[in-house]
């Protein structure tokens, strides 16, 4: 499939092995680096917008491809709930010998990435939560169309049928609140970071291993709470699934976070409100 978004995205990263897989990095930038941790059905990609400008200014953006998602490696037998994919994400972090780093969450990257927060404490530097699933886990229900993943063969299915004009239009739906940033060419590259060699298999076990548990939200919350770092919420108001009132509202009273950000984008707010983002980030990097 011929597909520049593709080849660009791949052109700037690179690939480190780790013990038994192989994982792709977008690096970009220098100085004090930034871990971006991305949720489903994305990958570092996601980041690119964001990335691009704190590298300009300073700043290393790091965002790797979960396993079993873009272009990192898809093992069939691989543990791929919340806290598989933090235990894996340690590797990387370690592989690529990051000392001190800040941290920014999204979607399922919340839990990923609170499980790597539960491990370095004393490396994380400050954390940046946007749209993402740290409390109410045990209530949580997958939103339109997310739901349909976890049920065997509906799930296959779905992928199977899947089309870059379909998975715009679910897009422009449920997950981005400015269409003109999401066209045909863009959702191509999703897909494609989606599907990859396996034709999603293992994103299918992704989203059939939630832990969405009392004792998850319990450790993602103290891991986070017992930081004594600059936190702050950047929520993109027009998220139907993951919404403020239910799930930023109880983040920033239970985190006692006092920077808040409120903007127009939906669920995928990086591709909404990257230039929102980008600013605010630098601006609680470089304090």
């Amino acid at each position: 499939m011929n597909n520049s978004f593709f080849d660009e995205h791949l052109n700037q990263g690179k690939f480190i092995h780790l013990s038994s897989t192989k994982a792709f990095i977008f690096d970009k930038g220098e100085g004090i680096p930034v871990v971006f941790f991305h949720g489903v059905p994305a990958s570092s990609f996601l980041y690119r917008k964001i990335i691009n400008t704190i590298a300009k200014n300073g700043v290393r953006g790091i965002s790797f491809d979960l396993l079993g998602l873009g272009l990192s490696d898809r093992p069939a037998d691989y543990n791929y709930s919340w806290t598989g994919l933090g235990n894996w994400s340690v590797e990387v972090i370690e592989k690529l010998e990051l000392k001190k780093f800040h941290v920014v969450l999204h979607d399922i990257g919340g839990p990923v990435g609170s499980e790597v927060i539960s491990k370095m404490q004393d490396r994380i530097l400050s954390v940046t939560i946007l749209n993402t699933l740290l409390v109410n886990l045990p209530q949580f229900r997958k939103p339109f169309p997310m739901g349909f993943f976890p049920i065997p063969g509906i799930g296959e299915l779905f992928i199977a049928t899947t089309t870059p004009f379909l998975l715009k239009k679910l897009m422009h739906l449920r997950g981005i609140y400015r269409k003109e940033v999401f066209g045909i060419e863009v959702a191509k590259t999703y897909l494609q970071f989606l599907k990859g060699k396996d034709q999603a298999k293992s994103f299918l076990k992704i989203m059939r291993g939630f832990e969405p548990t009392a004792e998850k939200e319990k450790l993602y919350i103290s891991s986070i709470k017992n930081l004594n770092v600059p936190k702050q919420l950047i929520w993109g108001m027009n998220d139907k699934g993951l919404t403020y009132e239910k799930y930023g509202v109880p983040i920033k009273e239970v985190l006692e976070i006092e920077k808040i950000t409120k903007t127009e984008g939906s669920h995928f707010l990086q591709e909404d409100c990257s230039e929102v983002i980008a600013a605010k980030l630098l601006e609680l990097v470089q304090q």
